[in-house]
């Protein structure tokens, strides 16, 4: 399998794990389980889980130099918690729809960035790819209808999200550029929950689960809505540009609108499909392009 395509398929099996997930993290939400809670515990336990692991049979992946410590910082707080956090105050702020909509404006944040840093030529493939996914979204979130509710802060936030995963996407090369794929993981999870337990001293929020179960549901959760497809993201933008990797991402809300109609019996509208097709034309549209 050559690099191109390794890379493919390693953003798609991070979109298909984020995508399903966001249908589990529904579910709990009709089980009473805290959006915070939920958000906030995929980090950490993932951390915890990682640096455990490591500890006990790999202590040599979690040595890193003290000056690379500000990077995975960066990368943790801003990439990993901070896209998390905005995305879920904007849902609060506005809709879900419109949350998504504004984090998948991402993908123009990195193409403009890159352009403008010269570390990337964009091509009119690239162009047209882009702005088919970025249709796509707009289509299937219903970002068309009249009836959406704004706010200026949900605005401000989804505004937030969207540079937050754009420098995402853009800074993991910077900071896991000299360390493998598991130690850039690992640090980019304890700095992300580092984020949220400061945040909550700060605010004094209280959280933990309510029972075993609750409990064994989350630690599910978090290993497949952070630490599987995080995983494969990494080694997706180790073969791929920033900006075709992000692209392809948009892949997400295909399929958690289809898991929400499969799983969660929800229904399916023909402008979702049409969206759908237009995110996937996209993605065909960037492997058929020879770089």
């Amino acid at each position: 399998m050559n690099k191109k395509l390794r890379g493919y398929l390693s953003i798609i099996t991070a979109a298909f794990f984020w995508g399903t997930s966001a249908t589990a993290a529904k579910s709990l939400f009709e089980r009473s389980v805290s959006p915070l809670l939920l958000v906030e515990s995929r980090v950490v336990l993932a951390a915890i889980f990682l640096v455990g692991l490591f500890l006990i049979s790999r202590p040599s992946l979690l040595k890193i130099k003290i000056a690379d410590i500000g990077d995975f910082a960066l990368l943790g707080i801003i990439g990993v918690a901070g896209s998390n956090y905005t995305y879920y105050m904007a849902i609060q702020k506005t809709t879900v729809g419109f949350a998504i909509l504004m984090q998948y404006t991402a993908p123009a944040v990195v193409a403009v960035y890159m352009v403008l840093s010269r570390r990337e030529s964009i091509s009119r493939t690239k162009v047209l790819a882009l702005l088919s996914s970025l249709a796509g979204c707009m289509i299937m979130v219903g970002a068309f209808d009249p009836a959406i509710h704004l706010t200026a802060p949900g605005i401000a936030l989804g505004v937030l999200s969207a540079f937050c995963f754009a420098f995402f996407n853009i800074y993991t090369k910077v900071a896991s550029k000299h360390y493998s794929i598991w130690t850039s993981l690992s640090y980019t999870f304890i700095t992300g929950s580092v984020f949220w337990i400061a945040l909550d001293a700060i605010l004094h929020i209280e959280i933990s689960a309510s029972s075993p179960m609750e409990m064994g549901a989350l630690v599910l959760f978090s290993l497949s809505s952070a630490l599987i497809p995080y995983f494969f993201y990494f080694t997706g933008l180790k073969y791929l540009a920033p900006s075709t990797a992000i692209i392809v991402s948009t892949i997400e809300p295909v399929v958690a609108i289809f898991s929400a109609f499969i799983i969660l019996g929800e229904t399916l509208y023909p402008e979702q499909i049409a969206g759908g097709v237009l995110i996937i034309f996209a993605v065909i549209l960037l492997e058929a392009r020879r770089e």
